[in-house]
């Protein structure tokens, strides 16, 4: 260890006991931060801590409605992904489908334009 990193840590020791004795000498001479009997600060002090609590509570419960809500949602845009693709490749197949039965109708058309061009023709 250098001398700065010693002088540092004795420094910090020194600020640290000054702080201590400073609120120890408070209690002995009677000058104290607050007015109210320890009783009355201590009430005081957990309601606060409990309302802070409450509150934090209420946050992260919210937070996880928040994210079992986009959880949901999440679930329900994939589902509706899927359907949507299983809907694009039914109508694919449709219209191939379509395609096919529109080559045959064309086809049934033509065989019936040869037969009635090779049938001889009636005269009344």
């Amino acid at each position: 260890m250098s001398g700065d990193e010693n002088s540092k840590g004795d420094d910090r020791r020194r600020l640290a006991m000054a702080r201590l004795q400073g609120s120890v000498a408070e209690v002995v001479s009677g000058t104290r931060r607050y007015k109210s009997p320890n009783r009355i600060l201590a009430r005081s002090f957990r309601i606060g801590r409990d309302k802070w609590k409450d509150k934090h509570h209420a946050v992260q419960a919210e937070l996880e409605q928040v994210r079992q809500l986009a959880s949901e949602r999440g679930a329900a845009r994939d589902l509706w992904r899927e359907r949507c693709a299983a809907a694009e490749a039914r109508a694919a197949a449709a219209e191939s489908c379509v395609a096919q039965r529109l080559a045959e109708v064309q086809q049934v058309q033509v065989r019936l334009a040869e037969l009635a061009a090779a049938a001889p023709k009636k005269t009344g």
